[in-house]
């Protein structure tokens, strides 16, 4: 065989370790017949305005706050600056949504306004992700509770916005894939394993109401919250597993959104009568979540130029990087 060809050869069997090296974690690139699911939460009893009050007992009344003012509040809230991840290693990072729609923010109608925040039933959402396994049951990979924060709940009086705080989140399995042990070369054995995640979490609220003139607003953006989380440990054997997801309970989520507008409408009152009066609120919930790993050089390498990677390397660039990274 000619030195030619030998090293055709070589480089032949090179790529193919390299390519058939990044083997998956036990707990990542789960997606297979994946559903996203979601469910809202309810007070048993309502926050009523009057609790509120008396709570925080507020020496001044609150300032007239109008629809108007909220949209424009909410838009400048929502044209802020979101976290982007680079999208260009597909297999490293996954998206998933969820929607929540036709929901009711008050348990009843109100006959004083539009942004009367008596009444609040919507307590908050769970949001979960489950995936089919080989034997064709439904594995939960990830669940997470979001509520109404209750420690802020003076806001609702004074500003009329809210507040969540994630109540519970378990995560057992990830969408994106995780590298397990790999082995390119002989003189590199296996390089360090990536088990752990970043995982980040955009909640956006908007709302449909029907104002005093008639008007129609559809599907209006009034808040959103963001749940960014780093470095989320997957082996559940992992020392810090545990305490990673016990401080995350009761953790407050970064965002608000203002309290949902009720709709002018027609209601009878206690002798029958027609009369206006406004709805109940009419607003939808969609998450978005975004899963991302990190990539060692050489899978970088192999995403970004598989076709010129070894034109482009040589061999002691390539164990330098390896040994950096």
């Amino acid at each position: 065989m000619s030195d030619s060809k030998r090293v055709i050869s070589a480089l032949v069997f090179l790529t193919a370790t390299v390519l058939s090296g990044c083997a998956s974690y036990t707990y990542s690139n789960k997606s297979s017949g994946e559903q996203t699911t979601m469910h809202p939460l309810v007070f048993e009893e309502p926050i009523t305005l009057l609790d509120v009050v008396e709570a925080n007992n507020p020496a001044s009344s609150r300032g007239l706050i109008t629809t108007d003012v909220l949209i424009e509040g909410a838009n400048l809230a929502i044209q802020g600056v979101k976290m982007m991840i680079d999208k260009s290693q597909e297999k490293y990072i996954q998206s998933y949504a969820g929607n929540l729609s036709n929901n009711r923010f008050y348990a009843s109608n109100s006959k004083i306004g539009m942004l009367d925040p008596d009444q609040i039933s919507f307590k908050g959402f769970e949001i979960t992700r489950t995936f089919e396994t080989a034997d064709k049951d439904r594995e939960v990979a990830i669940f997470a509770r979001f509520v109404l924060d209750e420690n802020k709940l003076e806001d609702l009086y004074f500003n009329s916005k809210f507040y969540l705080r994630l109540d519970s989140i378990s995560i057992a399995y990830s969408k994106v894939k995780l590298n397990d042990g790999r082995w390119y070369m002989p003189w590199t054995m296996f390089l360090k394993k990536d088990h752990v995640m970043n995982l980040d979490l955009t909640i956006d609220l908007t709302t449909n109401w029907i104002s005093d003139d008639g008007t129609i607003h559809s599907n209006i953006p009034f808040g959103q919250f963001m749940l960014p989380l780093r470095n989320i440990p997957m082996n559940p054997n992992d020392p810090n597993h545990d305490t990673y997801f016990a401080a995350l309970q009761q953790k407050s989520v970064a965002g608000s959104s203002y309290i949902i507008p009720r709709s002018r409408t027609f209601c009878t009152n206690d002798q029958g009568e027609l009369g206006p009066c406004y709805g109940r609120g009419d607003f939808a919930i969609n998450v978005a979540v975004t899963e991302s790993s990190k990539s060692d050089f050489i899978s970088k390498q192999l995403n970004e130029n598989s076709d010129a990677i070894f034109d482009n390397l040589k061999g002691e660039d390539l164990i330098k990087a390896i040994k950096k990274d």
